[in-house]
């Protein structure tokens, strides 16, 4: 009776283990196919609450640390199930991360989140973050709009996810790219005595 026991609550473990991923591999989908339209993660606005109609896109001046977490989440999950579609997830979100970065040019800021000067959600997501710089500039050739006035949470969010992608994927490639951006994040932060300070001359905080 108790080997019977025994074998009854091991086999509903891994049911419960096998939906739990299938829950899990779900959700990345849908994270990437509707709070990443612009590389980075955003949370969309549907037209009802009961509608998968996307009509807008909100907090935008959090996308930086949650891009972070969700690089860390992937990675996490690349190391344990080694994953191809782990693996692309977590360079999605490093690509997100970098944009981030390239986006603000040679100042080598951490922008708060980043869009296409002609997204039709452009407007909306300018007026929300109203009370951020709102920079413009070039990436890919394309005309972007970025948010600053970047907080320490928001660095360290990037920072999180970096630094876990580059210890858990043995992929030289993402390990080159993860390094240097912190490298030139880093190095901006200590050039301003760890302050975070905005292409016009602002500073949005501090790190001391």
């Amino acid at each position: 009776m108790h080997r019977l026991l025994v074998a009854a609550v091991v086999s509903a473990s891994g049911l419960c283990a096998q939906s739990f991923q299938e829950r899990a591999e779900t959700l990345s989908r849908e994270i990437a196919a509707r709070h990443m339209p612009y590389g980075t993660i955003l949370d969309p606005v549907f037209a009802s609450p009961a509608s998968g109609t996307i009509v807008g896109y909100s907090r935008c001046g959090d996308s930086a640390i949650w891009t972070g977490h969700y690089l860390a989440a992937e990675s996490f999950r690349y190391r344990i199930t080694r994953s191809p579609e782990a693996l692309e997830a977590a360079r999605r979100g490093l690509r997100g991360i970098q944009s981030l970065v390239d986006v603000t040019g040679a100042d080598n800021v951490l922008a708060r989140c980043l869009f296409p000067a002609d997204s039709p959600y452009s407007a909306a997501l300018r007026a929300e973050e109203s009370n951020h710089g709102q920079y413009a500039a070039k990436l890919g050739g394309a005309d972007y709009v970025w948010i600053g006035h970047t907080s320490r949470d928001q660095y360290l969010g990037v920072f999180f996810g970096l630094s876990v992608a580059y210890e858990l994927i043995e992929d030289s490639a993402m390990r080159a790219t993860a390094a240097d951006l912190v490298t030139r994040l880093v190095t901006r932060l200590l050039d301003k005595g760890w302050a975070i300070v905005m292409p016009d001359g602002s500073t949005s905080t501090v790190f001391w």
